[in-house]
């Protein structure tokens, strides 16, 4: 059986690297923020590509789970950063984004 709460914090690992990465590629490119900030962007992706092979399923698997995690972890990081609330339909979307992941990845085969 998988361990859930050291997979789901793999997952939300993958997500603050992806997103975070992301961003900072964001503020450099559309913000002139400078190439420096990019460059860090791009190092914080790699690391993002390389936490998720530590999940106990093949690639395809963790890939599809996590895309439930980056929704929820996108809508966190819009409210955190970005001081944007997200809406009734994209937190009902959440859910049914994060029961997907548990059916996917957590219910015994």
């Amino acid at each position: 059986m998988v361990d859930i709460a050291l997979s789901m914090s793999l997952f939300f690992l993958a997500a603050l690297f992806e997103i975070g990465g992301g961003y900072l590629v964001w503020l450099w490119l559309r913000e002139n923020k400078g190439l420096g900030v990019g460059i860090l962007g791009g190092i914080v992706l790699a690391v993002y590509g390389i936490i998720p092979t530590f999940q106990p399923a093949h690639f395809g698997r963790v890939y599809a789970a996590y895309g439930g995690i980056f929704i929820v972890s996108s809508l966190i990081w819009g409210f955190a950063i970005d001081r944007k609330s997200p809406d009734r339909y994209e937190i009902i979307g959440a859910v049914i984004a994060l029961l997907g992941v548990f059916v996917m990845f957590y219910v015994p085969r």
